[in-house]
């Protein structure tokens, strides 16, 4: 068996045991959280089909909204995107000396171009 029929199983036994459980037996959220590598992101761009991409705290999260849950398939901004200096912002002396901060914007292709194209292509205009 191989690690995607074994968890396909195990998803199958959560559901029939929900199947016959009581309506008000507590049921856990499904919103599953998985770290992946930059060599899953191609084979998670052509299973998932539309994703929604979001940045924040230094990861990367490409989603997949299904009925009742929502994967989230999140990876460290820099292994995917360029990072570039647009400019510089002073910051005034608050609890650490007046220093400069570099203002950055990151660039996510070409790794992430398929995303873009699904979504210009649905009609959706961009993500």
């Amino acid at each position: 068996m191989t690690e995607r029929q074994k968890f396909v199983e195990q998803l199958r036994e959560l559901a029939d045991f929900y199947a016959t459980a009581p309506d008000n037996l507590p049921r856990p959220p499904i919103n599953e959280l998985v770290y992946v590598e930059k060599d899953d992101i191609p084979i998670i761009i052509r299973s998932c089909r539309k994703l929604s991409k979001t940045a924040s705290g230094g990861y990367l999260s490409l989603k997949k909204s299904l009925d009742f849950s929502t994967l989230n398939f999140r990876i460290s901004q820099e292994e995917v995107c360029e990072r570039k200096v647009v400019g510089k912002k002073w910051i005034p002396e608050y609890k650490q000396e007046a220093h400069f901060q570099d203002q950055v914007q990151w660039e996510c292709k070409p790794i992430l171009k398929g995303i873009d194209e699904e979504a210009e292509q649905k009609g959706s205009g961009g993500i």
